[in-house]
Order: structure tokens, then sequence, then C-alpha cells
């Protein structure tokens, strides 16, 4: 059963962060994976979770109706994604533009969650050099909590740099 669907909580920010945390305990680091956060009678719950099975995009819009104020979603960390996985792409700007709603985003590289909100922040905020001889503007946002390591994000770590799980 997945207890975050029956949780009620305070603010759109406490809301997003346990289901991002509850994101990266639960679903697969080698796909987004999302949902929305709802306004209800006495304070606000979230979605359950739900994955393209793709590494990059989840299409929360079956998840909107009128009641959803923000939604949320990881990045993957993959040798491809690594230099994009710290900012919300083009596509999580103009949705949450388009939809006046915040957007909450999960990094799997840095595992901070951040917080876009187009009616406080500004868009395209970060110029980005990716070593290409391009320039690039993309959105941070605001780092507004974290997600720890789980088990098989430290058993992951420890393969990518040579070592044996066991010791």
């Amino acid at each position: 059963m997945n207890l975050l669907a029956l949780a009620m909580f305070a603010t759109i920010d406490e809301t997003a962060i346990e289901a991002l945390r509850h994101a990266a305990e639960t679903c697969d680091p080698r796909y987004e994976c999302g949902g929305v956060v709802r306004k209800v009678p006495g304070g606000f719950v979230a979605s359950p979770l739900i994955t393209s099975k793709k590494p990059f995009g989840v299409d929360l819009g079956e998840l909107y109706d009128a009641d959803v104020v923000a939604d949320f979603h990881t990045h993957v960390c993959s040798i491809h994604n690594r230099p994009f996985a710290d900012f919300f792409s083009l596509a999580d700007v103009i949705a949450n533009q388009g939809l006046h709603t915040v957007g909450y985003m999960l990094s799997l590289c840095d595992r901070n969650i951040r917080r876009y909100d187009p009616s406080q922040d500004d868009r395209d905020d970060e110029e980005v050099d990716f070593h290409s001889g391009r320039v690039i503007y993309l959105t941070t946002g605001h780092i507004v909590g974290w997600a720890p390591l789980t088990a098989v994000d430290e058993f992951l770590a420890l393969l990518e740099r040579g070592r044996s799980p066991t010791g």
C-alpha cells in the first residue's frame, strides 16, 4: 500500500518534498518518475507516482485536473544526462508557466530537490557552458530539500568507483 497517497500535508512544499523522497526510494532510477500535488480540504496530497519507463520525460497530463497546484518529478543521473540533471528542462518550465503551477524536481545526481514557481522565479536564469563552445540558459529554481541516498544508490556508487560492495 502507498502510504504517501494517504498522507495530508499542510503546505505544497512539504507534499512535494515527501513525494520526491518517496520517489527516490521506490522508482527505478533509470527512468523519470513523478506526480502532482492536489489542494484538498484541510491541506495538500500527492498523487500516486507514475513513470514513462523512459530516461527522459514523464507525461503527467493524465494526472492534471482543476485541483492540481504543483507537479513533481525526478531527473535521472546518467552519463548522458549528468550535465543537465540539476536544471529544469525547457519543457518543465513551459508546462509550469502555462498551467500556472509550481514545479518540483529531484536530481538523482546531486539529490537536491528544486522548486520552480513561474510567478516568483526567473526563467533561464543560469548561463551554462557545456564545453561545446555553445552557451545556453537553463532554469535552476531554488533548492528546498534533499533526498538521502538509498542502499541501491550507495551500491551503484561503489560499483562506479570500481570497488567491491562487499569490502
